[in-house]
């Protein structure tokens, strides 16, 4: 089920909050978290109903785990178990099931290949969420090790899970970041500022979503699922184009999540935090995929040793750190080597910043911008590509390659602007991208630079926007509202879907 389909937004949603609301007043606490948790059930099984099972297997296993965790602290006696052996197998179950699902193949691949062995890849369907429901539940095994886990019924732990705003892309949320609201009265009350601050987000989220990124896709498949070389501006278009698809996209569905989850009174951590703003890499690592970051920060990075064994091993833990991120989006060498050039960029920054540090110089924010935005811009190459000699087809181009002249002419492509279709515009006829097609590209990847750069976040709109005057607000928030809701003319998942 997503987000930017009319069964979810007029018919699931309204129903879920309807009836979680009337429960609520009707104090029934309990069983308005037994409808949410049912209702996050269904929302995971429209997809594959099967897989309801698998997951229902993940959390009955992980709580059952860090109960016996969290016993092996209190009477470690009782158990006959340390509290070490119950961690590092609960995590190796946790980290056998995603790599079955998402990496066995891939493995066996490769391993095939230095073996010099034939390998018939099986069919294995990747269960949508799988690597953020199984990171989620690994950090609560490892947050039980350290006795932050305070008591909490199964209802709880199970809705922590599986809460739909978060279940398919995240963010990866914590148990004191979630479960403690469970808990609050003010989880079952209705808060008219959070449902205004929800819908706001929600509506952002959606114009994001299926007005700005769906509009650049067409222009990044004609790039990136072609076969043809590029010359300097045909793939420096395609690739910006990527640039900001994916920007709009996660940012839409993150905005998307926050603002579900304050209809229901709960405060998702933020995931998405004007990233394209960063001025060196290690702070865009700050603002994109926060939940991630810090996952890979405290529980990979840190046990590794962080920056405490002296500088050289500190490079080290950066670049396994950031290598096993790349591994973490998909079972393919190009995610890995995205993730290797996130780690080489990192490791440069800090040796940098080290040297300015003791030549009190410092890189003015405008050429750090630009110099960001550049490798990160980059790196994407390798991450949409669908092979590697693909992405260095494109960086070729990119370099100039294959010419540098002004293009008399693109490739043709159809035109998808029926993400406009709300001004009134005819799209009925379809469109080629010639000369004026590339023209619209270029400048829809100008105006999206500007909103990235220019505009504040959306955390900060929403809360800003209803300091207007009511009416304004409104105005405004349904306008953005409608402007998504009429542009959803097909189905486009988001692309972190696929992670």
């Amino acid at each position: 089920m997503l987000f930017n389909s009319f069964f979810f937004l007029f018919f699931f949603l309204p129903v879920t909050w309807i009836s979680f609301r009337f429960l609520c007043r009707k104090k029934t606490t309990e069983a308005a978290m037994a409808v949410l948790l049912i209702a996050s059930l269904v929302f995971y099984s429209y997809w594959n109903p099967p897989f309801v099972f698998l997951i229902f297997f993940s959390i009955v296993f992980n709580y059952f785990w860090g109960r016996k965790i969290q016993k092996g602290i209190k009477n470690p006696k009782e158990t006959g178990i340390t509290k070490k052996a119950w961690l590092y197998s609960g995590v190796a179950v946790n980290l056998a099931l995603i790599g079955y699902f998402k990496y066995a193949n891939f493995f066996m691949y490769n391993i095939a290949s230095v073996g010099g062995w034939q390998w018939t890849g099986r069919e294995i369907f990747l269960p949508l969420g799988i690597s953020f429901f199984t990171f989620q539940q690994i950090a609560y095994l490892m947050d039980s090790s350290k006795e932050v886990i305070r008591e909490h019924g199964f209802i709880q732990y199970a809705l922590f899970v599986t809460f739909f705003p978060q279940l398919i892309a995240g963010p990866i949320v914590r148990y004191e970041q979630i479960i403690p609201q469970f808990s609050s009265q003010r989880f079952f009350v209705t808060n008219y500022r959070n449902i205004a601050i929800g819908f706001t987000l929600l509506s952002l989220g959606l114009f994001k979503k299926v007005v700005i990124a769906d509009s650049l896709s067409p222009w990044v498949g004609a790039v990136y699922d072609s076969t043809v070389p590029f010359t300097f501006f045909e793939a420096w278009l395609g690739t910006l184009c990527y640039t900001f698809q994916i920007y709009f996209d996660f940012s839409g569905y993150s905005d998307m999540a926050l603002g579900l989850g304050r209809l229901f009174n709960i405060q998702i951590p933020v995931n998405f935090n004007s990233p394209y703003k960063a001025t060196s890499v290690i702070d865009f690592w700050r603002r994109w995929h926060i939940t991630l970051s810090t996952f890979l920060r405290d529980y990979l990075y840190i046990p590794l040793g962080g920056n405490r064994k002296g500088k050289s091993r500190r490079y080290v833990n950066l670049m396994a750190t950031m290598l096993l991120g790349g591994l973490w989006h998909g079972a393919s060498w190009n995610f890995v080597l995205w993730g290797g050039l996130h780690g080489f960029f990192l490791c440069v920054n800090h040796g940098f910043r080290k040297i300015s540090e003791r030549f009190e110089f410092r890189v003015p924010d405008f050429l750090g911008w630009m110099i960001t935005f550049l490798a990160v811009s980059l790196a994407w190459v390798f991450f949409r590509a669908r092979s590697f000699l693909r992405a260095w087809d494109l960086l070729k181009g990119m370099a100039g390659y294959n010419g540098v002249a002004l293009p008399s002419g693109f490739f043709s492509v159809p035109l998808v602007g029926d993400s406009l279709a709300f001004l009134g515009i005819d799209f009925s006829q379809p469109l080629t991208w010639t000369l004026s097609g590339g023209e619209n590209a270029f400048y829809l990847v100008i105006c999206c630079l500007l909103l990235c750069v220019g505009l504040p976040s959306s955390q900060y709109f929403a809360e800003k926007i209803l300091e207007r005057p009511k009416i304004y607000s409104a105005i405004v928030i349904g306008t953005i509202f409608l402007a998504g809701v009429f542009s959803m003319n097909k189905i486009s998942e988001f692309l972190y879907f696929q992670f």
